[in-house]
C-alpha cells in the first residue's frame, strides 16, 4: 500500500481465499495506512518547523556576534580620528560630544557621531553662518548641514565619507547623532511599473527597493499564488519579512533562507510565493541574485543581454529546499530586469523568453522609469490590454560616478 496507494488485485484475491471478512479487513488495512501517513507526515512537518524555528535564534546570536566584533575591530579607528576631527569640527562651530565606530568590513569603517552646533562666531576665511527661525518659538538657531560634517570627517579619516541614507540634514544646537558611511563609486536608478489583472481589485505581486547603509540595493519582487487578496496577502508578508531581515542587519541568502523558515511556521494556508532578489554593491558593482520560483532576470550590457532562469520551489514548499545564487559584475550603463511570470508569459508565441529579451533590447533607455512604463506598455498592448495575471516590472540601470 505505501508503494500503491491500494491493495493490488493480486493481494485482493489473496484476502478472499485466507480471510473469512476480506472486505472488512480491506477498509481497515487503508483506514490504518491512512492514519499512519498522516502521523508521518505532521511529525515530520513538526520536525520542519523545528528546526526553522533553531535555525532563526541561531542566526540571530550570530548576527549579535558579528556587530559585537564590528565594534570591537574599529575601537582603535575611534581614537585616531576622534582628535583630529574636534579640530575640523571647530572651523564649523560644531562641538564633537562623542564617536563611534563600527567596521562592518574590513575596509569599511561606519562612524556615529554625538554633535552639536555651538555659539555663533566669526569664521576664518568670511564663512556665513545660515540661521533659520524657528516658527514656533521665533528665535533664530544656527544650524551646520551633514555634509559639512561629513567633509571633516573624511579629512580626519583619509576616506571619503557621506551622510547615510538615515542621517538627519543638519546639525542644531541640540546634541544628536549622524550616521555616516563611506562614499560609493556608483550609483543605481530603479524603475517600477505594475498592472493588475483584469477583474481583480489588488494586485497579488509586491515589490521593493531598499538602500542599505553598508551601501548595497535590494530590488526585489515577490508573486503570490493566484491572484487577488490571498495572493497579495502572502507576497506582502514576504516582502515585509525581507525588509525587517534587511534593516536589521542580516545577509541576503541568510534572509532568504529565514523568511522560507517563517513561512513554513505560518498556518496551513498553503498558499505560497515566489522570491527574486537582486542585491547591487554600489562600491564595486557586483551583483548577487537569489531566486525561489522566481520567473526569468535579465541582464543588459550595450546589446548584449543574459537570462537568468529558476527551477527552485517557491518559499514555504519545504524548509531543506534549492534556491538559484548567481553573481555577477556590472558594467556602467548595464540594466537589470526583474519581472513577474505575468509579464514573462504574457507575449504570444512558444519562445517568451527570446521574444521578451528582443522587446527589452528594442525597448532600453537610460532612464530605468521610463524603461520600466515604455516595456510595460508594449507587454499590455500584445494582450490587447487584457491582463491575464498580475504583471510587475522592476529595472534598476547603474552607472559610475564622476
Amino acid at each position: 500500500m505505501e508503494c500503491s496507494g491500494k491493495i493490488s488485485p493480486k493481494q485482493e484475491q489473496y484476502l478472499r481465499e485466507n480471510c473469512s471478512r476480506p472486505g472488512q479487513l480491506s477498509l481497515a488495512l487503508r483506514a490504518g495506512y491512512e492514519e499512519a501517513r498522516d502521523q508521518l507526515l505532521w511529525s515530520n512537518r513538526m520536525l520542519e518547523q523545528r528546526q526553522a524555528a533553531g535555525e532563526q535564534i541561531y542566526q540571530t546570536a550570530e548576527l549579535l556576534r558579528q556587530t559585537a566584533q564590528g565594534y570591537a575591530d574599529a575601537s582603535g579607528a575611534e581614537l585616531r580620528v576622534a582628535k583630529k576631527l574636534r579640530r575640523e569640527l571647530l572651523y564649523l562651530d560644531v562641538e564633537l560630544d562623542d564617536i563611534c565606530a563600527f567596521a562592518r568590513e574590513k575596509d569599511k569603517t561606519e562612524y556615529y557621531l554625538t554633535v552639536h552646533a555651538g555659539k555663533r562666531s566669526p569664521l576664518p576665511g568670511g564663512t556665513v553662518w545660515k540661521d533659520f527661525r524657528m516658527p514656533r518659538f521665533g528665535k533664530r538657531v544656527q544650524v551646520v548641514s551633514a555634509r559639512s560634517v561629513a567633509e571633516a570627517l573624511s579629512d580626519s579619516c583619509g576616506e571619503k565619507m557621506c551622510p547615510a541614507p538615515d542621517c538627519r540634514a543638519a546639525v542644531t544646537d541640540v546634541p544628536t547623532i549622524f550616521h555616516f558611511v563611506p562614499d560609493t563609486n556608483f550609483q543605481l536608478f530603479c524603475g517600477v511599473a505594475r498592472i493588475t489583472k483584469t477583474g481583480e481589485m489588488v494586485s497579488g505581486d509586491n515589490y521593493t527597493l531598499l538602500q542599505k547603509n553598508s551601501g548595497k540595493v535590494v530590488m526585489s519582487l515577490a508573486d503570490g499564488m493566484g491572484s487577488g487578496t490571498e495572493a497579495n496577502r502572502e507576497s506582502e508578508k514576504v516582502i515585509e519579512l525581507l525588509e525587517q531581515f534587511f534593516e536589521a542587519g542580516f545577509p541576503q541568502e541568510l534572509a532568504v533562507r529565514l523568511i522560507n523558515s517563517c513561512m513554513l511556521l505560518q498556518n496551513g494556508s498553503q498558499i505560497f510565493s515566489t522570491i527574486d532578489l537582486c542585491m547591487v554593491d554600489l562600491y564595486n558593482a557586483k551583483c548577487d541574485m537569489i531566486k525561489f520560483g522566481a520567473a526569468a532576470t535579465f541582464l543588459i550590457d550595450d546589446r548584449e543581454i543574459e537570462v537568468i532562469r529558476s527551477d527552485a520551489l517557491p518559499s514555504g514548499v519545504m524548509q531543506q529546499t534549492e534556491y538559484e545564487s548567481l553573481h555577477r559584475t556590472l558594467k556602467s550603463g548595464a540594466s537589470i530586469v526583474m519581472m513577474t511570470d505575468g509579464v514573462s508569459e504574457a507575449l504570444p508565441g512558444e519562445n517568451h523568453e527570446k521574444d521578451m529579451a528582443e522587446l527589452i533590447i528594442r525597448t532600453k533607455t537610460q532612464n530605468a522609469q521610463e524603461y520600466a512604463r515604455k516595456l510595460m506598455e508594449r507587454v499590455y498592448l500584445s494582450q490587447r490590454r487584457q491582463a491575464r495575471d498580475d504583471m510587475t516590472i522592476l529595472i534598476g540601470t547603474i552607472f559610475e560616478k564622476r
